[in-house]
């Protein structure tokens, strides 16, 4: 036998991300003691109540998940929320605007407000931080202006039946998030501009050098996240069929503790989108089983927060250790991994190939 029918008989080493491997377990364990602890948790009716109510955590989490891609924060999603849900509510209540066009208004509205952080973060050079600090209140203040602080009730069943309605016995919500969800899964996975993504958090200078107009990415992907916030928002006024101007608030810190849970590193470059998903179950699942064990509601922000401290610092000593072993044998670390393809090194990427400029 030569030297080369042994190598191509030989067994391909296959990888296995531990980190994404304890995420799955972490959710399945919650479930499991719940369930335990809670005969009425595991039964059709819950779960399909927890998967409802982890879906704007979802929603924004996913337009999130981006934007820590890219090596960014965006504080400014919960006042979107609330913007664009008020604000559509409004036109569709007191304009009479019709449920689809409502909807689609405030998409775009959610996308433009989005790509506004983009632009102050690229062209005035802001730091994510500040710059999507000072629009939460920006967006947050116009929520109150666009109705004088006052809610909006009656919203047309026509809205209420096309996110709160169910198909086969499935919320509808759920199959929104799994659309969202599977296409932004492509995006990130399976295009150029998913490479582009993922290359701008790795190394913003390489990424430029090698041809990514790394401007022009940044404002899409904080589009995204805007318009992502947008549909979370406008799916709260669904829920509750009314708006109010501060309904998003408390969706800011539970989307990115879910984007967090699932792997995203604030660091950049990093972030998978299945495990945003499980992120957001997580925490739904903490909620509704704390009600269903009668637990006072002000320890869920406690249980959100040791989570997500918990699963921070998990994430960061498990590459710690593999660090610490790999450079003990004179190895360099192996590139983070992420839920699409590894970002082109300046050596394998020219301008003009497999990146646009």
């Amino acid at each position: 036998m030569s030297n080369d029918t042994a190598v191509s008989q030989a067994p391909r080493k296959v990888h296995i991300n531990y980190q994404a491997v304890a995420i799955f377990a972490a959710a399945a364990v919650i479930f499991i003691i719940f369930g335990i602890l809670n005969e009425n948790f595991l039964t059709v009716n819950n779960l399909r109540d927890v998967a409802v109510s982890a879906s704007v955590n979802a929603l924004i989490g996913i337009g999130i998940t981006f934007v820590i891609i890219t090596g960014g924060i965006d504080l400014s999603v919960g006042s979107i929320a609330s913007f664009v849900g008020i604000v559509s509510a409004a036109l569709m209540v007191n304009n009479g605007v019709p449920a689809i066009p409502g909807l689609l208004i405030g998409l775009v509205i959610g996308f433009l407000a989005g790509a506004v952080n983009g632009f102050l973060i690229t062209l005035l050079k802001l730091p994510p931080f500040i710059a999507t600090l000072g629009t939460m209140s920006v967006f947050q203040g116009l929520a109150y202006v666009a109705t004088n602080g006052q809610p909006v009730y009656n919203v047309p069943e026509q809205f209420v039946l096309l996110l709160n309605s169910y198909i086969g016995g499935v919320p509808i919500v759920v199959v929104v998030v799994i659309i969202v969800a599977v296409l932004a899964w492509l995006l990130l996975r399976k295009t150029v501009f998913g490479q582009n993504v993922i290359a701008t958090g790795g190394s913003e200078e390489t990424a430029w050098l090698s041809g990514v107009r790394v401007t022009r990415v940044k404002v899409i992907v904080y589009g995204i996240s805007g318009l992502l916030a947008a549909l979370g928002g406008l799916v709260i006024v669904a829920r509750i069929s009314a708006a109010q101007s501060e309904a998003g608030a408390p969706y800011l810190l539970t989307a990115i503790a879910a984007a967090v849970i699932g792997g995203a590193n604030l660091m950049g470059g990093e972030g998978r989108i299945a495990g945003t998903l499980v992120g957001a179950l997580i925490l739904g699942a903490l909620t509704n089983g704390l009600v269903l064990l009668n637990v006072p509601s002000f320890y869920e922000q406690i249980v959100t927060g040791l989570v997500v401290v918990i699963a921070v610092a998990i994430d960061q000593g498990s590459k710690g250790w593999s660090g610490f072993r790999r450079n003990r044998g004179g190895a360099k670390p192996a590139a983070p991994t992420t839920d699409g393809p590894t970002a082109p090194s300046e050596e394998g990427a020219t301008a003009g190939s497999t990146l646009t400029r």
